[in-house]
């Protein structure tokens, strides 16, 4: 078993379902479609969402004209989606279980609010750090893994940190860079359990 001092989850369809962003407000059913729209319409926008040079507030007046909902009613409707995530079962239990055994960190290509909306969901008390990509302007995982370490004075390489991940790409990075991955496949979530037994023993 290799030695672990850290445990570096992805987000969106790793910890939880990514669908959450399209969750429809009461009365607003093409919420989903009209958010996709957004960025078929400003083809630039996640580039620059994902490292760090734009905000989600940019997008609330696009929305709010799209829905005929108000600005306020979107703003509030993009943190209330927060609030109705939908975990994988096997995730969530991984994440709770090792909480206190060993450090946590959540490495994921998300904008700057990321941080501040993810205590909503309940991460907080389980992770000791969230890095996105947006914090340090690069959608690499081990670069984000590598900040994380440092600033949770682990030392520094990637030799005992594991990502989990559900893209093959960032997976295969990850190892090409000293560390460990598994990549979690949303389809077959209980394969975490023997892949990840295998760096840190049983779950809590």
């Amino acid at each position: 078993m290799a030695e672990i001092d850290l445990v570096a989850w992805d987000f969106g369809d790793t910890l939880v379902h990514e669908r959450f962003m399209r969750i429809a407000p009461d009365g607003v059913p093409e919420w989903p479609t009209v958010y996709d729209r957004f960025f078929e319409a400003h083809p630039e926008f996640e580039d620059r969402l994902d490292h760090g040079r734009a905000s989600m507030i940019e997008m609330i007046p696009w929305l709010a004209e799209q829905t005929g909902m108000t600005g306020s009613a979107v703003a509030r409707h993009l943190r209330h989606v927060w609030t109705q995530i939908e975990w994988f079962e096997p995730s969530r239990r991984w994440l709770l279980g090792l909480s206190g055994r060993v450090a946590q960190a959540v490495v994921t290509v998300n904008p700057f609010e990321f941080s501040g909306m993810a205590t909503a969901c309940g991460l907080d008390p389980h992770v000791e750090l969230i890095v996105t990509s947006a914090d340090i302007g690069d959608r690499s995982k081990p670069a984000m893994a590598r900040v994380a370490r440092e600033l949770l004075g682990l030392p520094l390489g990637l030799g005992t940190t594991v990502l989990i991940d559900n893209r093959a790409d960032n997976v295969a990075d990850f190892v090409r860079e000293g560390g460990h991955a598994i990549h979690f496949r949303p389809e077959d979530p209980g394969r975490l359990d023997d892949e990840l037994a295998q760096y840190v023993g049983p779950p809590g």
